[in-house]
């Protein structure tokens, strides 16, 4: 599971599953769809005119309505076709923000490289081989695909849902004391034992929970270590922001 590490506008680091090929095809092959249901619906209505022109049209049809789609659906929805939609994936920035329209231009652009010309042979070699999983369009936009399902405890919604004191009270006021690479460390100990809760991954927690109870100077730990740790990330990120 490949992933990349954004730092939001709030100063709060988000990791990210970067989308696999297997879900960004699926998302292009729904999308392919949508569009061939439309392009069908086209030539059936422009058939019933007898036009050399309109035949001559029809043939780019289906690519010119593939690109207009995924441009038009991309920055209407906030990176996202029903295809990407249906994949549970998304369009960002490296740096986490949303693309702005240039972004998605040169994007779709690139789709006749990466998809229309090659088949999308070049497309699907480039996101299996780059480090960010990026087409020649995403390297030329700055832009990554990601799952929609954020590989940290807390999501980006249930960190913006505390974003001031008056909202969330932090238990542990001394955690801010606490320097921000222990706290990722944290974090990444609780994703280990999410995704694998063995043995192992749970002393390592109970360990981070004795340590972390010692540094905070607490007379009794908590009894769960997970809520204690979980607790101790969300107090850390409303008091230093």
């Amino acid at each position: 599971m490949e992933s990349i590490n954004i730092r939001t506008s709030q100063n709060v680091i988000i990791n990210y599953e970067l989308a696999p090929l297997r879900d960004r095809f699926l998302g292009l092959f729904i999308d392919i769809i949508v569009v061939l249901a439309v392009t069908f619906l086209l030539i059936f209505v422009l058939s019933r005119f007898n036009s050399e022109l309109l035949n001559s049209i029809m043939r780019f049809a289906f690519f010119l309505l593939f690109l207009f789609y995924s441009l038009g659906m991309e920055v209407l929805n906030n990176g996202q076709t029903l295809g990407k939609m249906a994949a549970g994936v998304k369009v960002l920035k490296l740096d986490g923000s949303r693309p702005s329209l240039s972004d998605f231009l040169m994007r779709t652009i690139f789709h006749f490289i990466d998809t229309g010309i090659c088949v999308g042979v070049l497309g699907g070699i480039f996101i299996a081989t780059s480090e960010h999983k990026q087409r020649m369009g995403d390297r030329a936009a700055n832009t990554v695909v990601v799952k929609l399902k954020t590989i940290s405890n807390f999501s980006l919604k249930d960190i913006l849902n505390i974003s001031t004191m008056e909202d969330y009270e932090p238990v542990y006021s001394e955690i801010k004391n606490i320097g921000e690479q222990d706290m990722l460390v944290i974090k990444n100990a609780l994703i280990r034992h999410r995704n694998n809760p063995s043995t192992n991954n749970a002393l390592v927690l109970n360990k981070l929970a004795l340590k972390m109870s010692s540094l905070l100077a607490l007379e009794k730990r908590p009894k769960n270590n997970i809520d204690f740790l979980k607790t101790l990330i969300k107090d850390y990120i409303v008091l230093t922001r």
